[in-house]
């Protein structure tokens, strides 16, 4: 695939998933004051409290997070990032003016819950972002290392539940916003290949070395060469070990089937990996 060709379908993806993103809480979880935690359910309490439109709380919130996170992307992800931001917010205004869904709140969390996960799972399967609370989360875990991004996700996500149900004075809201969130959170794993965890990948090709290069110069990943020898042909070759994120999987599959259609690959979960990178999970 070519570069260009690559970038189209990248932007594509992120498109679509901003979309996505911003139809599934302006028609299923706003009517219902549902939040999923996050960026967009602030932007929900405000909206209620203050009457501020959620496209303008969440661009304002969004570009405060990135100026203060853009250090933890990769180069190749900043632009990408800036795009879904604006994207989400150019959407969530577009779909505002759209009819909503209003008569059944496990309805509205359950679809609503799907619509976002799917959103944020395509866009962050092409190494971008809409923002939200995974910046702050990356702050956080910067300046207290010994918590996990994931666990600071957790935290600043059911901090953001718990407010919107005591402003909106309605445990019940709570309850439905838990569920939301568990779903988003399932849908988008699922599309990243799921678990919370690293992968390890093992890939045994005839053009090791080119694979491997490509792995470094464009995945920013370190790369481990391991004699291996087949015993069935008898023939040595180089074994590559590789540990990445789970949303980097698609990516590392793309290069090795674009380089070696039959290289053999094997993914595996890593439990817990502490490195350049890498924060302790």
């Amino acid at each position: 695939m070519s570069n260009r060709k690559k970038y189209v379908i990248d932007y594509l993806y992120i498109v679509l998933g901003s979309f996505i993103l911003a139809f599934g809480i302006n028609f299923f979880l706003v009517p219902a004051k549902i939040s999923t935690g996050g960026v967009s359910g602030i932007a929900t309490v405000i909206y209620y409290v203050f009457n501020i439109p959620l496209s303008v709380t969440t661009l304002v919130i969004n570009l405060i997070l990135f100026f203060f996170g853009y250090k933890t992307l990769k180069k190749s992800s900043i632009v990408k990032t800036i795009v879904g931001i604006i994207l989400l917010s150019a959407f969530l205004e577009v779909t505002e003016k759209f009819p909503v869904y209003s008569d059944d709140m496990m309805i509205a969390s359950v679809f609503g819950g799907i619509l976002v996960g799917l959103g944020v799972g395509l866009t962050v399967l092409k190494d971008a972002s809409t923002g939200g609370s995974d910046f702050a989360a990356l702050m956080l875990n910067k300046a207290i290392p010994y918590i996990s991004v994931a666990s600071f996700i957790l935290l600043i996500d059911t901090v953001v539940i718990v407010l919107s149900g005591i402003v909106f004075k309605d445990y019940t809201i709570m309850f439905y916003s838990v569920i939301s969130l568990y779903i988003s959170s399932k849908v988008t794993d699922w599309i990243l290949v799921s678990g919370n965890y690293a992968k390890s990948v093992y890939i045994i090709s005839k053009n090791s070395d080119l694979i491997a290069d490509e792995i470094m110069r464009d995945m920013e990943r370190g790369v481990t060469g391991i004699y291996s020898r087949g015993l069935y042909n008898k023939i040595d070759n180089m074994m590559l070990m590789c540990v990445v994120k789970s949303k980097e999987i698609p990516q590392i599959m793309e290069i090795v089937k674009r380089i070696d259609k039959d290289a053999f690959t094997i993914i595996s979960e890593v439990r817990e990996v502490d490195g350049e990178g890498f924060t302790r999970v």
